[in-house]
């Protein structure tokens, strides 16, 4: 069924309607159905850890964000993507997925876990997750998949890193917003601008994988 409809061009509603394999994740890419990769046993084991310990400190803070893993967040009319993880408030999500799972505007941030396509994560993401005004996006780059793809790495991190982009109004007549990347590396503790008193490291959120 997939095959057949990878030849047209479909909107979101029509999208959502399909009856697609359980076996795969799917994403609407301009309109075209774009299998997602399969992850490894680190990256899933390094998101769910990561959920637990952002639920928990949602909890403990008050901070009234959920924590959701692969939610569908409808970019465009043609346009939707999967992110390993969102924060998003929770009267924000009730309001919006009474219907279906899936969100029409940004939650608070969006988390994306490194694999083999870095220039997604790196590149294209940036600017999908700012044109669709996500407060902030994390990058997490824990190199665990070189083992199997040596090559497949972003020439800059040598080291497992973590970058937190704030959105902010862009300079550049290409685009009215962009995110101001801050990275940490080892023993840094991340920092973010919802989580401010998230206690947690690199190496400690590297080590659930």
């Amino acid at each position: 069924m997939v095959a057949a409809f990878q030849l047209q061009v479909l909107n979101v509603e029509e999208f959502l309607a399909l009856e697609l394999p359980d076996s795969h994740e799917y994403e609407l890419r301009d309109g075209v159905i774009v299998p997602m990769a399969e992850p490894s046993g680190r990256h899933e084991n390094l998101r769910s850890e990561l959920m637990f310990v952002l639920k928990a400190e949602s909890k403990r803070a008050e901070l009234n964000l959920l924590i959701h893993p692969k939610p569908g967040l409808m970019l465009g009319a043609k346009d939707t993507r999967k992110p390993d993880l969102i924060a998003v408030d929770q009267e924000d999500w009730r309001r919006q997925t009474e219907v279906e799972a899936v969100l029409q505007e940004p939650p608070s941030i969006v988390i994306e876990i490194v694999s083999t396509n870095w220039e997604d994560d790196y590149r294209n993401k940036p600017l999908w997750y700012a044109a669709f005004g996500v407060p902030e996006y994390w990058i997490i780059d824990p190199l665990y998949h070189l083992v199997r793809y040596p090559n497949r790495k972003n020439p800059k991190i040598e080291e497992p890193t973590i970058s937190v982009g704030t959105l902010q109004p862009s300079d550049s007549i290409l685009v009215e917003r962009e995110y101001r990347f801050k990275s940490f590396v080892g023993n840094d503790y991340v920092q973010s601008q919802f989580f401010s008193q998230l206690q947690i490291t690199v190496n400690d959120i590297v080590a659930f994988g």
